[in-house]
C-alpha cells in the first residue's frame, strides 16, 4: 500500500476534505511523503525543536501539551484523525515549534518534509486557501472558547469537558471518562482539590455518577448538562 492508499485509514468527512486539498499536489510531495507509526505517549513535535516536518494523522489521537515549572503539564487541545500538525509555524515562517504535542494513543501519520510543504502551498493556490480558510477557523473558534473559559468558574467548566467528552467517545449508552483526575485537573485549568470538590458537587446534583473512582454520564445525564449549558452559558 502506497503512502496516499493510507487515505482510508480517515472518517469519510476528512477523507473528502484531504482528497480537495491533495488534488493537485506536487509530485516532489507525493514521492517524498512517508507514513509513520508513533505509540502513545510519545512526544513527536517538541516546542523548540526546528520546525522539519508536517504531520498529518490519519489514525489515533494526539494532545498539545505545555510543560510548566516544577513538571507540571498542561494539556489545552486534542487532535484527531485529518489534523494537519506543525503547519502553523511553517507558514508562518516560524523556526521552531512552538508546542509540544504527544499522541495519546497509537497513531498513523502522513509525514511531509516542512521545506516541500512550503513549496506545495506556494504553487497550489487553491491547496493554501483551504488550508488558510481552516487555520483561521480554527483560531477563531479557540479565541471563542478562551473568553468564554476566563468567565467560567470549576464546576461549568467540567461541564463542558464532560460534555465534550460524551460527545466524542460515546458509542451506545452513556460513557465511563478514563481520565485521571491529575488529567482532568489539567485539561480544565483547577487544581485536583478544587476538581474533586465539584465532581462531588456535580454527583450531588445528579449530572454525573462517580464509579470505581472514574465519572460516568448516561445519555439523561448529558441531556440535563446540555439544557443548563444552553440555558446558563450560552
Amino acid at each position: 500500500m502506497n503512502s496516499m492508499e493510507k487515505i482510508q485509514l480517515l472518517p469519510l468527512g476528512e477523507r473528502k476534505y484531504i482528497q480537495q486539498l491533495f488534488k493537485n499536489c506536487t509530485k516532489e510531495v507525493l514521492e517524498n511523503m512517508t507514513v509513520m507509526k508513533i505509540e502513545k505517549e510519545s512526544n513527536f513535535i517538541v516546542a523548540g525543536e526546528k520546525c522539519r516536518n508536517i504531520f498529518i494523522i490519519l489514525n489515533g489521537r494526539a494532545r498539545g501539551i505545555d510543560m510548566q515549572i516544577q513538571g507540571k503539564v498542561y494539556t489545552f487541545k486534542e487532535f484527531g484523525p485529518g489534523r494537519v500538525l506543525g503547519e502553523f509555524e511553517c507558514l508562518s515562517g516560524i523556526p521552531e515549534y512552538s508546542i509540544t504535542i504527544r499522541t495519546i494513543t497509537d497513531c498513523t501519520f502522513w509525514v511531509i518534509p516542512s521545506a516541500m510543504y512550503l513549496r506545495w502551498m506556494g504553487k497550489d493556490g487553491d491547496a493554501l486557501f483551504l488550508r488558510v480558510q481552516r487555520l483561521l477557523e480554527e483560531l477563531t473558534y479557540q479565541t471563542m472558547e478562551n473568553r468564554k473559559n476566563l468567565l467560567l468558574n470549576c464546576s461549568d467548566r467540567l461541564i463542558l469537558y464532560f460534555l465534550e467528552q460524551y460527545e466524542r467517545h460515546h458509542i451506545d449508552k452513556g460513557v465511563t471518562i478514563r481520565k485521571s483526575r491529575d488529567e482532568i485537573a489539567n485539561t480544565v485549568g483547577f487544581c485536583v482539590k478544587t476538581i474533586n470538590r465539584n465532581i462531588k458537587s456535580l454527583q450531588a446534583q445528579n449530572y454525573i455518577a462517580v464509579k470505581a473512582g472514574k465519572v460516568c454520564i448516561s445519555d439523561e445525564q448529558y441531556e440535563e448538562m446540555l439544557e443548563y449549558t444552553q440555558k446558563k452559558l450560552l
